[in-house]
């Protein structure tokens, strides 16, 4: 961990210091190997079983890029984990008002609603992502939420989008096989 912070603070000294600031491959050089090592003292304390100095520390790299996706799920993972469900959710709505343009942002939090039951929460969060052509797992969680709801008629709908961009989706074309089933059997639909 003092490894980290001589990092962060040789970083900042040297920011200040006019030929430094003027070569940005050496900054991100040095971004990269503080990130790199963030992650490798991660994977130690992980691997030891001790999740509150790796959930400080995911804290701590969020805090440098909270429009990283990777970071903050790992975060919202290890607070999930370890029962602060309130603490990850905070998170993943942070992450989804962040202002990385990556459609995928909005999905964690998503998917942490599906995993709670709050199925009506995810169609406003995932149904606007469509259009960036998001991840196949915005569409699954939709599709498999909308389905939970009996809102069978929007579920197809989603399958079937999600089929049009990956028609070798095996799985995909079975969910939309059975939805479809379910409305030719006369399921109804709620509006």
């Amino acid at each position: 961990m003092k490894r980290i912070w001589i990092v962060a603070g040789v970083l900042a000294t040297l920011g200040t210091t006019t030929s430094f600031a003027n070569d940005p491959k050496r900054i991100d050089a040095i971004w990269k190997a503080m990130k790199s090592r963030i992650v490798q003292q991660n994977d130690v304390w992980y691997n030891l079983g001790d999740y509150p100095r790796v959930i400080q520390l995911l804290r701590m790299h969020y805090s440098l890029d909270q429009t990283d996706y990777d970071i903050a799920t790992n975060l919202g993972y290890m607070l999930e984990s370890t029962e602060q469900n309130d603490l990850a959710l905070a998170v993943y709505i942070q992450l989804r008002n962040s202002a990385s343009p990556d459609p995928d942002k909005v999905w964690p939090e998503a998917n942490f609603y599906y995993q709670k039951k709050a199925f009506a929460k995810i169609p406003p969060l995932l149904e606007p992502t469509l259009k960036q052509n998001p991840h196949s797992n915005s569409y699954r969680t939709l599709a498999h939420a909308y389905e939970k709801m009996n809102m069978l008629i929007d579920c197809k709908r989603v399958w079937e989008s999600l089929i049009a961009k990956h028609p070798e989706d095996g799985q995909a074309k079975n969910n939309l096989n059975r939805v479809s089933k379910k409305l030719k059997e006369g399921f109804s639909q709620k509006t």
